[in-house]
């Protein structure tokens, strides 16, 4: 590697590191005991002869990598061009063979997403080659043309911050912003995506729906911060709040928001939005002032919801979720046949007594002394169906998964949710050079508290 290209290597790897050090032993599913992983570094056939950047190389970062990483984004660096990816031939192939590039948490042996961001073990042994003969170029006419960009959603409602913010908390900033529902009749949110207003600042966006039970709640929050919006971690609800339903997610490099075809998330008159974005701010950069884009239809074929799956005794301290301090691997679990309570969870819902329903898109949430979480199906028989595994747990790289093929839930299956945590020394946030001291730990919406979630985007059969 060049001499010039050595310190952006750290900050390559810490500015876009997926998942964290404490948790980078590869393991099972959170509710089994850890197993090796799948070496993914094999030559799969490559030779040496056969990669150069505009044949081999260029096809593969402009489909997995280029998305995030063009000019004034919020990745350190550009790898649009050969001359732009060359000096970081090395730097690829070790962020790419550790895992950490590009970004896509689920396991491989759980189950099948759409966008799938990971690198097949021949891609990744493409990369390392192409490193290891330095980084030849090839002939600019044997590059493939660029994959088309994502389909656009064509939002029919456009909701932005109103005004810009600038955030100062370093090196991250959560804030909930609150967005109101401009329709005075029900709809459906179809898609979703964000328009960032300073793309090198925005890390991560989740949309929250607030029903309008709870949005005095909501309004007091943000009414008590003198600048716009309010600071929020885990959730963007006031304290001892159950936990709220996703809308939809946002990360950089996302393929255009679209929910499943056919479905969509109802939303009544009078709800709001509570927008969490997650900042990495920048001295250099000013401000941000996002827009949210949606589109919606008066009714679809599939009436869906995002359902917050966890123990409510948790929430509520009745059975604790309790994570002592200096211990390294503390594990919770809760299962539940939750088919016979959907009717009664959202009676204005598609849902019968007796009925079906149907998983089409998974999410996982646990906080920063998180190392692995589990989503799964039990069937009536016994038999374990995995929706969602991330055995590497990393708040900055959460998000939501399509499934490539939606699975059944029948009465009698049971859904099963599984968090581990490691809240050892080792693993605490550093303060002036030193971690702090670990003390116990329970359910919250703070920084300093945990979480143990799923979110399940769900029809009925």
């Amino acid at each position: 590697m060049p001499r010039s290209a050595r310190p952006l290597l750290s900050l390559l790897l810490a500015a876009c590191a997926g998942p964290r050090g404490a948790a980078d032993d590869e393991s099972g599913p959170a509710w089994q005991d850890t197993t090796s992983a799948a070496d993914t570094t094999g030559t799969s056939g490559i030779t040496d002869a056969a990669v150069t950047y505009h044949r081999d190389i260029k096809p593969i970062l402009d489909a997995k990598c280029v998305p995030c990483h063009v000019d004034r984004a919020i990745a350190p660096l550009a790898l649009t061009t050969y001359e732009q990816a060359r000096p970081f031939a090395e730097t690829i192939a070790i962020a790419t063979r550790s895992g950490t590039m590009p970004p896509w948490p689920p396991a491989a042996d759980c189950r099948e997403y759409l966008d799938d961001r990971s690198l097949s073990a021949e891609q990744l042994a493409t990369l390392q080659t192409w490193q290891e003969l330095g980084a030849p170029a090839g002939d600019p006419a044997d590059a493939p043309p660029p994959p088309p960009p994502p389909d656009p959603i064509a939002p029919d409602i456009e909701l932005q911050l109103a005004y810009p913010y600038r955030p100062v908390q370093a090196p991250d900033e959560h804030r909930c912003f609150l967005l109101t529902w401009p329709r005075d009749q029900v709809s459906f949110v179809t898609a979703l995506d964000l328009a960032p207003g300073e793309p090198r600042l925005v890390q991560r966006a989740i949309a929250y729906l607030i029903a309008p039970a709870d949005v005095d709640a909501y309004r007091a929050l943000d009414e008590a911060d003198p600048d716009l919006g309010y600071p929020c971690f885990g959730g963007p609800g006031p304290g001892g709040a159950g936990p709220q339903p996703w809308l939809g997610a946002w990360t950089p490099g996302g393929t255009g928001g679209a929910l499943p075809a056919g479905t969509g998330v109802r939303v009544e008159p009078g709800s709001l939005i509570a927008l969490q974005i997650h900042y990495r701010p920048r001295a250099d950069v000013d401000a941000d002032q996002s827009r949210l884009r949606l589109r919606t239809a008066p009714d679809v074929e599939h009436p869906a919801v995002v359902l917050p799956f966890t123990d409510p005794n948790w929430v509520t301290g009745l059975s604790p979720m309790l994570i002592p301090a200096g211990e390294p691997d503390v594990a919770h679990d809760y299962a539940l046949d939750i088919a016979g309570v959907l009717p009664l969870l959202y009676p204005d819902g598609p849902f019968v007594p007796g009925g079906s329903f149907v998983i089409r898109a998974a999410a996982l949430h646990q906080h920063r002394l998180g190392t692995r979480s589990a989503l799964a199906v039990v069937r009536g028989g016994g038999e374990t169906d995995c929706i969602l595994e991330i055995p590497r747990w990393d708040l900055d790289w959460q998000g939501s998964y399509a499934l490539r093929e939606p699975v059944p839930v029948a009465p009698g299956d049971q859904l099963r949710l599984a968090c581990h945590w490691d809240n050892s020394i080792a693993h605490q946030p550093v303060v002036d050079g030193a971690p702090q001291a670990p003390r116990d730990v329970l359910w919250g919406e703070g920084a300093s508290d945990e979480m143990c979630l799923g979110l399940l985007y769900i029809t009925a059969d």
